[in-house]
């Protein structure tokens, strides 16, 4: 009994995490990187210019300009992880750091969650909404 082996109890999940990277993978991967980067950032200069537009329209309401307020705030937010994702991939990738790789890939991870969340809500109102249209419409 007592040199009886125990049973290697790793997962083969724990083995999923060290991937290493040919270099087909890594061009695809800092390419990926790449258009993560453009897409965060011209989004960032479409938030700008939307609140510029905003706060000098002449017609703009106070409400108009809260809401425009609002929605900038949780477009950045989101975006700021994709633009995260961009850098952290890309310098993971250079430097062949698979921690910075990681933090990227959760970063994207996190992205895809909070986009994914924000979708559901989306349309769960839509749901609520088109039978109360149809309602309204008999």
């Amino acid at each position: 009994m007592e040199n009886q082996q125990t049973p290697n109890t790793s997962s083969s999940l724990d083995n999923f995490f060290n991937i290493a990277f040919d270099e087909s993978t890594r061009s695809q991967v800092r390419k990926a990187a790449q258009w993560a980067r453009i897409g965060a950032l011209c989004t960032f200069i479409s938030y700008g210019v939307s609140l510029i537009v905003t706060f000098f329209n002449s017609y703009a309401s106070i409400s108009s300009i809260i809401g425009a307020i609002i929605s900038v705030g949780i477009g950045v937010w989101i975006n700021y992880y994709l633009y995260h994702f961009a850098t952290s991939a890309a310098k993971g990738m250079d430097a062949m750091d698979s921690i910075k790789t990681n933090e990227g890939f959760n970063s994207l991870r996190v992205y895809f969650k909070i986009f994914g969340i924000i979708l559901i809500i989306a349309l769960c109102f839509v749901a609520l909404i088109i039978p109360f249209a149809l309602l309204r419409g008999i």
